[in-house]
């Protein structure tokens, strides 16, 4: 246990950093040598009071800096006699660079910075309490001393006789305060999801919370769709009917065709009931879904005249909807004035309150879904979203194409009209994958890398990604890892992070895997006219949706020739690494499929025919249980297709 003589002997060291804050480093040109031949001067400081956020941040970087230098790097509370590594609030960071000391970093911010003083030429790695402070050790050894955590199970960790780091002084903010690249191969994984700066609200699972030595989650997604649940027809409808959408002069229940009528007093009374509710029951709860039915035909509004006279008064359905949430949100706010949160960042790390109570702001969010027959916004001018609201744009469009581009005017429309009614809360809800078929590729890397700074740039405040939360496919690492990159820093090259990915982490296969995604990326955009690529001509109507069929245009049986001959030489390539061999197959498994699915017998199909198709199939399933796929596509187990290719190959 430290001594009070101790506690003021750290503090007079950390002053003589802001006495010396001033002072040049040495060699700058050269910057800080940590470690030389397996030893090194530095030890890594913390505060005797460091979170376990911060003490878990701290330990994982020294054990990385002794694996790059095989130099020993103590972690300590103690005062430090010589050169060292800050890890932490209340470490260093406040006196570096000035003689009074400097704020900590905004959420999910930090400061990377190199200072001297007397004991030496020092770092300090510095956000708040919480995951500010792993991100800034991550960034640090990301991009200062080249580790690359490509997957879960992946990591590339270089080594170094001399391991130094240049002059550093750097502050970094996200470009977006809500992360999520909803892959289950992140949820699944929570210190990955912390080692690529994901928050995701589902990271975990959708029942646990993320380990509390990695900061928990943000709470501030639900992805509620939950009207029915909230007011459940098995309740209500037969007493109340008048609770339900009038649709075509009758009062319908039906979850996947209905919604709720929002012009009812009954039901603001029994939502505002059940959110404050759902607030009581759980203490460390900051954020509240409250959304429209996932229907069917995307509508399901009433028409009844009261909710029409209102959707006319704000020019779409939207703005009934909006009404109605700022009200309830009014309400449970009104309920618990003291609920606190992080602002518009809460995190949640099984109700430790360290990560719930360390602000004063105090509101309780409630978050809405601009989807289906509510994308369009209110007319600007007749409504704004509430103080302690939250709208995600579910957006619907053609992912062959930026959201700027021509092909997507309405979206463009949709997000320039939410953004005058909801600036500062709004989010984007954006598919990232083919929700049809799993397995087969969806070549929106354009895009991607085009919508993402437009997003920020426009001040959007999330991005909820969804992807295969159910399982992986072929190339959910890469995917999930340049996501999570573009949404820290919207404006890096997308290909530039493809291109550093594949080579990374398919070694010499890189280069023939990264022809490949571009090889798909061209032909997305592209309508074939017979079976050579000198027929092929650009087509602006081509559309890339997330339930493409396995015979989409931009997959013609010369593109699935091309995609081959290129694995072939992949696997070439990787044939003496058993581990990139084993990549590259998985990548392989996209082709694979469409293939099996472009042969499926047909009616008339010979006997010979049925029985190529049974064999490729036993082929596949083979790969598939290899690699843990177990989706192919939304609630549709591998088993259950297999039983379903089965009986069409008899």
């Amino acid at each position: 246990m430290r001594t009070l003589l101790q506690s003021r002997l750290f503090s007079a060291i950390l002053g003589s950093a802001a006495a010396l804050a001033g002072t040049s480093l040495a060699a700058a040109s050269v910057g800080l040598t940590l470690a030389s031949h397996g030893h090194t001067r530095y030890v890594v400081v913390i505060a005797s009071s460091a979170s376990a956020v911060v003490r878990h941040a701290a330990h994982e970087l020294a054990q990385d800096l002794q694996t790059i230098s095989a130099a020993k790097f103590a972690v300590t509370s103690a005062p430090p006699t010589g050169p060292a590594i800050y890890v932490g609030p209340g470490s260093a960071l406040r006196f570096a660079h000035s003689r009074r000391p400097r704020p900590i970093p905004p959420a999910e911010g930090f400061s990377i910075q190199t200072f001297r003083n007397n004991f030496g030429n020092n770092i300090a790695l510095v956000g708040g309490s919480g995951r500010e402070t792993l991100y800034a050790v991550y960034t640090f050894l990301e991009e200062h001393l080249g580790v690359r955590w490509y997957s879960p199970h992946d990591t590339v960790i270089p080594r170094r006789t001399v391991m130094r780091v240049p002059v550093l002084h750097e502050s970094q903010i996200p470009a977006f305060s809500f992360r999520d690249a909803f892959e289950s191969l992140a949820n699944r994984h929570p210190q990955w999801a912390a080692h690529l700066r994901l928050n995701g609200a589902f990271i975990g699972g959708y029942c646990h919370p993320g380990r509390a030595s990695l900061g928990g989650f943000s709470r501030m997604f639900s992805a509620a769709e939950n009207f029915y649940r909230l007011v459940p027809p098995s309740k209500y409808f037969a007493t109340h009917p008048e609770y339900y959408s009038l649709i075509n002069g009758k009062r319908n229940d039906t979850y996947l065709i209905s919604q709720l009528s929002l012009v009812n007093p009954g039901v603001f009374r029994i939502i505002t009931a059940a959110l404050i509710a759902q607030a009581r029951d759980d203490p460390g709860v900051v954020l509240l879904g409250l959304s429209p039915n996932d229907t069917r035909t995307g509508d399901g509004n009433s028409q009844g005249a009261a909710t029409r006279a209102s959707d006319a008064h704000y020019g779409a359905p939207s703005g009934t909807l909006l009404h109605f949430v700022n009200k309830v949100a009014e309400a449970v706010q009104r309920h618990y004035p003291h609920r606190k949160t992080l602002g518009q960042l809460a995190y949640h790390s099984g109700w430790n309150p360290q990560f719930v109570d360390r602000c004063p702001h105090r509101k309780i969010w409630l978050e809405t879904l601009a989807y289906q027959y509510n994308a369009k916004p209110p007319l600007p001018g007749t409504i704004k979203a509430g103080p302690n609201v939250l709208v995600y744009l579910c957006l619907n469009q053609n992912y062959a194409y930026g959201v700027t581009a021509p092909q997507n005017r309405r979206e463009m429309r949709e997000i320039f009209g939410w953004e005058k009614v909801a600036a500062g809360h709004l989010g984007v809800w954006a598919d990232e994958t083919d929700f049809a078929h799993y397995l087969e590729p969806f070549p929106n890397w354009d895009e991607l890398g085009a919508d993402m700074g437009f997003y920020h740039r426009h001040g959007i405040v999330g991005m909820f990604c969804e992807g295969n939360g159910q399982g992986i496919n072929g190339m959910t690492a890469l995917r999930t890892w340049v996501m999570a990159h573009l949404m820290w820093n919207s404006g890096q090259n997308v290909w530039r992070l493809i291109r550093e990915f594949t080579n990374g982490y398919y070694g010499p296969a890189g280069k023939y895997i990264y022809r490949y995604l571009r090889l798909l990326q061209r032909q997305v955009r592209v309508t074939f006219q017979g079976a050579t690529r000198r027929g092929s001509i650009q087509d602006p109507t081509t559309c890339l949706l997330p339930t493409e069929p396995p015979n989409a245009p931009f997959l013609a049986p010369w593109v699935l020739a091309k995609a081959n001959h290129l694995f072939e030489r992949a696997q070439a390539a990787v044939k003496p690494n058993p581990t990139e061999l084993r990549r590259v197959k998985q990548a392989r498994l996209g082709i694979r499929y469409v293939e099996l699915m472009r042969h499926v017998p047909k009616a008339n199909a010979t006997p010979t025919e049925r029985s190529a198709f049974r064999a490729r199939l036993q082929r596949l399933l083979r790969n598939l249980r290899q690699f843990h796929v177990e989706f192919i596509r939304e609630g549709y187990p591998v088993s259950n297709w297999a039983m379903d290719m089965e009986k069409l190959a008899r």
